[in-house]
Formats: C-alpha cells, structure tokens, sequence
C-alpha cells in the first residue's frame, strides 16, 4: 500500500498541471471540435480536407482526456514520464495556434504550428525509443493519442502553410503553382504514411491511417480535377501502407492473429 500511494503521489504537481491544462487548452478544443458546423473558422485552401477530417482532433482530444485520467494510475507510470511537462506545453502552444488561426493571423499560425508539431514530435520519438508500451492502457492513453497527434500534426502544418502563402478558396481554378505545390503536399502525405509503415517492423497503423484519410478528405471536398486525383491515387496509395501495417501487427507468417500486450505495443510505433 504504501508503494502505490508513492507511486501515485509522484510528481503530483505535474500530473495537477497536466489536468489544469487539459480542461483550459485542450477542453474548448473539444467542444469546437464536436461543433458540426464546417471546418470551425479559418481559412479555406486547395489543400483544405473535406470538414469531417477535422474529426480526428475529437479522437486525439478523447485519448488525452484519458491520458490525464490515467496518469493518476500506479501502472502509468513508466509511460507517462516519457511525456513529462511537454503536456502542458503543447497545450498552450496548440491552444495559442487554434487561435491565431481561426482569427486569421496566418503566418502566425504557421509558426506555431511548426512549434506544435516540433514539440509533439519529441514526446512521440521519446515515447518510440525509450518509454515503449508495457500494457493496453499504455498504448490507448499515452502513445496511441501522441502518434495520431505527430501525424495530425504534419497536416496542420500543411494546412497553415497554404492558408498563409496561397490565396484562398477551392471551388475556383487555382494557378499552375498551387497546383504543383498541392500535388507535392498530397505526395509527401503518402510518402510519409509508408514511412510511418516502416517506422518498425510491424508500422505506426495510427500515423498512416490519418494521412490517408485526410487524402480521402482533399479528394473529396476539393473541386479541380488534378488536386482531386492526385489525392485520390495518393489515398489509395496510402491505404497499401495501412495493409502493411495491419498485416505485420496482427497476423503472423503462419497466418495465426497475434493479440497479446507484445504484439499490441508496435500498434503506434
């Protein structure tokens, strides 16, 4: 008993913060996120996914929610340390790049964005290499919302980068230049989602299921035929990546389904 309490009383003022700065920076995410009115403010780009993609921030603020619930448990431990006070900065960080952009400050929010990918990165390759999953709890509530993140992440850097150095709109017919910066963009998602497939041995389902289905969103809410195609071959491309993925994650050569805690951890990377 007395091991447990230690155990769940360590760095209970980061763990307070951690809690604090959910609530205030990422709880007003939440609620907008669940908002079904388009794609909550900003600006709209050839390269801007169709509004339902925006609905992997409600997953990723879920499983953080979960992740300040679980840090207060004996068993999280291990895990949570490899995130440590990059919580609560991410958060505030996130929190001022949701703002700057939805009020239009585009250059603004592309920095930040860079800072927020930047930072989330850290938290995901520590994670990767040096706090690896130990239990399911581990790998829903610590690394499976930081993988989803660091692949979210790539996009809204993306997504800030056309809003603040291209002109806006979707429906119309973009120049040649926003064409093959587009088409570059959609390239590099597909890209990254088989380098996500390749992290390890058995892939980073999370990281290459949100570059492929933010793909499928371009190609669907976009209206010029090449920036729509390109992403649509690009999606399907992806998908390939996630087969890989799966595959090596959950089956076996011999064909067998692996579900136990050591084959379940590479699920994020």
């Amino acid at each position: 008993m007395p091991a447990g309490l230690s155990s769940w009383s360590d760095h209970l003022f980061l763990k307070l913060v951690n809690l604090v700065a959910f609530f205030f920076f990422f709880g007003t995410g939440l609620y907008g996120s669940l908002n079904p009115n388009g794609h909550h403010g900003g600006k709209i780009t050839y390269f801007t996914p169709a509004s339902y993609v925006f609905y992997i921030w409600t997953i990723i603020d879920l499983l953080l929610l979960g992740y300040v619930i679980y840090q207060f448990f004996d068993i999280s431990h291990h895990a949570t340390h490899g995130v440590g006070w990059r919580f609560a900065l991410v958060a505030v960080l996130n929190a001022i790049f949701l703002h700057v952009f939805v009020t239009g400050h585009y250059i603004v929010a592309f920095i930040f964005a860079l800072l927020v990918a930047s930072t989330v990165s850290t938290v995901y390759y520590s994670l990767r290499a040096h706090y690896p999953a130990e239990t399911t709890p581990d790998v829903v509530f610590v690394h499976l919302p930081f993988s989803l993140w660091h692949a979210w992440s790539i996009v809204t850097v993306l997504i800030s980068a056309f809003a603040a150095f291209t002109h806006g709109g979707h429906s119309g017919h973009p120049g040649v230049a926003v064409k093959i910066l587009v088409v570059i963009a959609e390239a590099f998602l597909a890209t990254t989602a088989w380098g996500y497939a390749f992290a390890t041995k058995k892939g980073d389902i999370a990281g290459a299921a949100v570059l492929a289905w933010t793909l499928y969103g371009i190609y669907d809410f976009q209206h010029n035929g090449l920036i729509r195609y390109f992403a649509l071959g690009s999606f399907i491309f992806s998908l390939f990546a996630v087969a890989k993925s799966l595959y090596f994650t959950f089956g076996r050569s011999d064909g067998a389904i692996a579900l136990d805690s050591g084959e379940r951890a590479p699920l994020v990377g």
